[in-house]
């Protein structure tokens, strides 16, 4: 500590012993705010290649909650807001004509059953311009397990929703758009045949190019899913099973080790044939993360306990 801080301190204190004691309790915080910090960082950084965005609430729910009492530098780069102007504010002021109200009363009824949520709509910035916001939401829990507050991990989705209608309307050239893309997606055919698959999806299963021609979507599944996916592609109406549809399941890496996914899956009308486009979230990491998170919140609550 500061000389200046030792001197304020000590001139709160009746004696020697008060002000050592005083000094240890400030010198204990300190370092377990540096420590908290820390974390944060390295769990922003862990995250930090699929979401722009972290943002913590409070549990309140109705009006005027929920509280905003956490947001990172990626929030504040993404909406043009300073911690300063949203710390205490409610995550309503990025709502506006544009925002859709069926996904509002989605995201409200899942999170009062203290469920996950996972979605997207229009948010607006400081400035007033509109970005599509995607939202995956997780509750944050004491040690007896009662859920606190609420995390959103948010990413910035317009560039890609302009992507897929250029894509849409000019019929540009597949492999350019998957190849160039920071998403994680894979092609498949209605007969369930891999068409092809980015860079990053072949990383996160640990399959080269050449080595997925010839398999079936389902044979890279856990074999838990792998009946009910045949029986979907073994459906006449593709439209009702994969078009704008989301999922979850367990896929399995060359190596053997499973993967918890999510994601979505749309259907692309070519000119001679049907591609159904899933991309896909690897929440394996995510749980990683909130089960940290959870473990130093414990940790730091019980440290101040004590103290």
């Amino acid at each position: 500590m500061q000389s200046d801080e030792l001197k304020e301190l000590k001139g709160l204190c009746k004696n020697e012993q008060c002000f050592n004691k005083l000094k240890k309790i400030v010198s204990d915080l300190k370092n377990q705010k540096k420590e908290k910090e820390r974390h944060l960082e390295l769990l922003e950084s862990a995250i930090r290649t699929d979401y722009d965005s972290i943002l913590i609430t409070d549990l309140q729910l109705e009006e005027p909650g929920p509280e905003i009492v956490y947001v990172n530098e990626g929030f504040c780069k993404m909406t043009g807001y300073s911690k300063d102007e949203v710390i205490g504010k409610t995550p309503r002021i990025l709502q506006g004509p544009k925002t859709d109200r069926k996904v509002l009363d989605k995201l409200k009824e899942r999170l009062s059953n203290g469920q996950c949520f996972f979605g997207q709509t229009i948010n607006y910035r400081k400035d007033g311009s509109t970005f599509v916001n995607q939202w995956d939401i997780h509750p944050l829990t004491d040690k007896e397990g009662n859920i606190t507050h609420w995390v959103s991990y948010q990413h910035d989705i317009t560039e890609r929703k302009e992507a897929e209608k250029q894509y849409i309307n000019t019929k540009i050239e597949f492999d350019e758009l998957r190849e160039e893309t920071h998403r994680t997606l894979i092609d498949v055919d209605v007969q369930g045949n891999i068409i092809s698959a980015n860079k990053a999806f072949r990383s996160l299963i640990g399959y080269k190019k050449d080595e997925l021609r010839g398999i079936k979507i389902w044979d890279l599944l856990h074999e838990k899913y792998l009946t009910s996916l045949k029986h979907r592609f073994d459906q006449a109406d593709e439209h009702a099973f994969f078009n704008d549809k989301e999922f979850k399941g367990i896929i399995k890496h060359k190596s053997g080790l499973p993967i918890q996914v999510k994601g979505t899956s749309r259907l692309f009308k070519l000119k001679n044939e049907t591609i159904i486009r899933a991309e896909v979230e690897n929440i394996s990491l995510q749980k990683k993360v909130m089960e940290t998170l959870n473990k130093r919140c414990h940790e730091l609550g019980e440290k101040l306990e004590s103290n």
